[in-house]
């Protein structure tokens, strides 16, 4: 068991080391003015479907899904305006 031992030392001894670096970044970034760390994930986006598993008649399918739907329409009404200017 010496040589896990001896192995867990060593790693823990690396994120000492690493930490410690960080920590010194940090404190130069702090004195400088600086913001050291930025959490979480951001702003998020609004895509307008205002969660989904709540509501499952707006699903993303379901809009695509409409989508083309409504672009099939639109393409047999310029078909069937394209005969009537032939006529």
């Amino acid at each position: 068991m010496k040589i896990v031992d001896q192995i867990s030392d060593f790693l823990d001894d690396r994120r000492r080391k690493k930490h410690q670096k960080i920590r010194q970044k940090n404190e130069r970034l702090r004195a400088n003015g600086q913001v050291t760390t930025k959490k979480g994930w951001g702003k998020m986006v609004n895509t307008g479907t205002g969660g989904i598993n709540q509501d499952p008649s707006t699903r993303v399918y379901d809009v695509a899904q409409q989508q083309k739907n409504l672009s099939e329409e639109h393409e047999i009404k310029e078909r069937r305006s394209g005969e009537v200017k032939r006529k």
